[in-house]
C-alpha cells in the first residue's frame, strides 16, 4: 500500500467517529475542454503564435483529493520567471514539495489515457472512492504510456503560425531523471498538485477531470524550431530547445486540470 493509500485507509478508519464524515463511492469520466468538436482546436499564445493542435494526448493517474489549499498565484516578477523556467525546467511546475501533505479524502487509482482534442467525457474505469468531506485541492500523477502515447506521459503534435512563417511540430514529455531536482524522486516529478477543486463527494455521484492543452506553449517562440532540420514535414521540439523547456514546464501546472463534482450523474 503506498503512502496515499494508506493516508486514505486510516482516513476511512476513523469515519466512525463524531466527525461523521461517510465513506462514499463516485464514478469517475475524462475528457478535454468542452467545446465544438467539429473544429480544430485552436489559440494563440502569450508570444502571438496561433497554435492549432492535432494530438494531444496525456496519460493521467492516480489523482488524490486534498485538504490543503492552493497556492497563491506565481509572484515572481515575469522577466524573473521566465529566465527561471528557463534555466530550471522542473524547478516550478506545480508538482513541487514545499505544498506539504494536506489530508486525503478521496482517490482514484485508474490509470488512463486522456484525448485532449475530445471534449466528449468518457468514463474511467474502477471510479474512486473517499469520504463526504470537503477538499480544496486535487493532485494529478503523470505516468508514461506505450501506445498512442510511444512511452511518453504527455505528446502533442500541431502547426504554429506567426507573420509569414508555419511551424509543423510534434514533441513529448516522458518523465524521466531529468526532471528530477537535486534530492528529489521521480515520484515529485509525475506530481500535478494544487489543482483548484473545492467540492465535497458523495455517494453515486461522478468525479470530472477535464485537461487543457491552451497552455502549454505560453513562452515558446517555434522560429527557433526552423534552424534544424524537419522530419517527415515536421519539426520536433526537445529539453534542449526555448519550445521543449516551455512545454516541460507548462504540461505540468495545474492550469491545465480541471476538477469538478456533480452528486448525480
Amino acid at each position: 500500500m503506498n503512502r496515499r493509500s494508506l493516508a486514505l485507509a486510516l482516513l476511512f478508519a476513523g469515519c466512525a467517529d463524531t466527525t461523521g464524515a461517510q465513506r462514499v463511492t463516485f464514478a469517475v469520466e475524462a475528457a478535454g475542454i468542452e467545446r465544438d468538436a467539429a473544429q480544430p482546436l485552436s489559440f494563440t499564445t502569450d508570444q502571438g503564435w496561433t497554435v492549432t493542435l492535432t494530438e494531444a494526448r496525456v496519460a493521467l493517474g492516480p489523482l488524490y483529493l486534498n485538504t490543503l489549499a492552493p497556492l497563491e498565484g506565481d509572484r515572481r516578477h515575469p522577466l524573473r520567471r521566465r529566465v527561471e523556467d528557463f534555466l530550471l525546467p522542473s524547478a516550478y511546475a506545480d508538482g513541487e514539495s514545499h505544498l506539504g501533505a494536506g489530508r486525503v479524502v478521496g482517490e482514484v487509482t485508474t490509470q488512463v489515457e486522456v484525448d485532449a482534442l475530445s471534449p466528449a467525457l468518457t468514463p474511467v474505469a474502477g471510479g474512486g472512492d473517499g469520504v463526504a468531506e470537503p477538499s480544496l485541492t486535487a493532485e494529478a500523477w503523470l505516468f508514461n504510456r506505450d501506445g498512442a502515447l510511444g512511452g511518453a506521459a504527455v505528446r502533442v503534435a500541431g502547426t504554429a503560425h506567426r507573420d509569414d512563417l508555419d511551424v509543423a511540430f510534434e514533441g513529448a514529455l516522458v518523465i524521466d531523471q531529468s526532471l528530477v531536482a537535486a534530492g528529489g524522486s521521480i515520484d515529485e516529478a509525475r506530481k500535478v498538485r494544487g489543482i483548484p477543486a473545492r467540492l465535497t463527494l458523495a455517494q453515486g455521484g461522478v468525479l470530472r477531470v477535464r485537461v487543457d492543452p491552451r497552455g502549454w506553449f505560453d513562452g515558446a517562440d517555434f522560429r527557433e524550431l526552423t534552424a534544424g532540420t524537419a522530419r517527415d514535414g515536421r519539426y520536433r521540439f526537445s529539453p534542449q530547445d526555448n519550445v521543449g523547456r516551455a512545454f516541460l514546464n507548462r504540461a505540468r501546472t495545474r492550469a491545465v486540470f480541471g476538477v469538478t463534482f456533480s452528486p448525480t450523474r
